[in-house]
């Protein structure tokens, strides 16, 4: 994976450290062992300042495709800008994941990553994002996400339970950067692992 552009905001380069090494923890945690090309499906990933970090944390596998989306246009520009993966596709789509199965031509994913969550602003929004991702995974495919809050995390997962996903790892993330505009909110603050 090649970076073509800097990051946008001051900050997020120690983020996207901090989570590249929560990444390797938690797929060690969790007794992931990713191999061959995959293909992956990042959801609402705005302007995608994770794809190298997690590119990373699956070797020894290879990403031979690439998948993200989000709802914000300026956002998927950016993002689209940004990475280049040699060997293998990339693409960024405008768009809404509750309807990723109704895109032609896609694959079956490896992985599904989800950055933030904002489960609990939409539940119910959420709620159909939750079953097609799961829809597009493959048969023991990986399911990861992140989220800014205890609550909402606590929330994720037990949507993700109910839905018979089985869980691999779940975990506090001990060096997540504090933000001043909500109480108990800081990046990466919990990382979930789930298998189809």
């Amino acid at each position: 994976m090649i970076q073509k552009l800097p990051f946008s905001y001051e900050g997020i380069d120690g983020d996207i450290r901090r989570l590249g090494g929560l990444l390797r923890e938690v797929f060690t945690l969790a007794e992931t062992c990713f191999s061959g090309k995959m293909a992956v499906l990042n959801i609402a990933c705005g302007r995608a300042d994770e794809t190298g970090v997690l590119a990373a944390s699956l070797e020894p596998a290879r990403i031979g495709f690439y998948l993200g989306m989000d709802l914000r246009a300026d956002a998927i520009t950016e993002a689209a800008r940004r990475w280049e993966l040699p060997g293998g596709e990339i693409d960024f789509r405008e768009g809404n994941a509750a309807m990723i199965g109704r895109i032609e031509g896609l694959p079956e994913f490896d992985l599904v990553f989800i950055r933030h969550q904002n489960y609990w602003h939409e539940p119910m929004v959420w709620e159909g994002i939750l079953d097609e991702a799961l829809a597009t995974l493959k048969d023991g495919g990986h399911l990861v996400c992140t989220s800014y809050f205890d609550l909402e995390h606590e929330l994720f997962v037990a949507s993700m339970r109910t839905r018979g996903a089985e869980i691999l790892a779940n975990m506090r993330h001990a060096f997540s950067r504090d933000l001043p505009d909500a109480e108990g909110k800081s990046v990466d603050r919990w990382v979930a692992v789930f298998k189809k």
